[in-house]
């Protein structure tokens, strides 16, 4: 291997290392964003409809 090959080989693994760390980043991100308007969605739609949520043993 001359040290052109090497050189191309280390910067494509640490490119694909940072590319890796930046995409988790952004996936746990959405996903902490998802979770926090699902659950404020959630929350609204018993806000507007509270009989909606009752369970069956609280209305007897």
């Amino acid at each position: 291997m001359t040290m052109d090959t090497l050189n191309a080989l280390i910067d494509a693994s640490i490119r694909g290392t940072l590319l890796g760390i930046t995409a988790s980043f952004w996936i746990f991100g959405l996903v902490a964003i998802w979770k926090w308007f699902f659950r404020i969605m959630k929350r609204l739609v018993q806000w507007l409809f509270p009989n909606l949520f009752k369970k069956k043993s609280e209305e007897q």
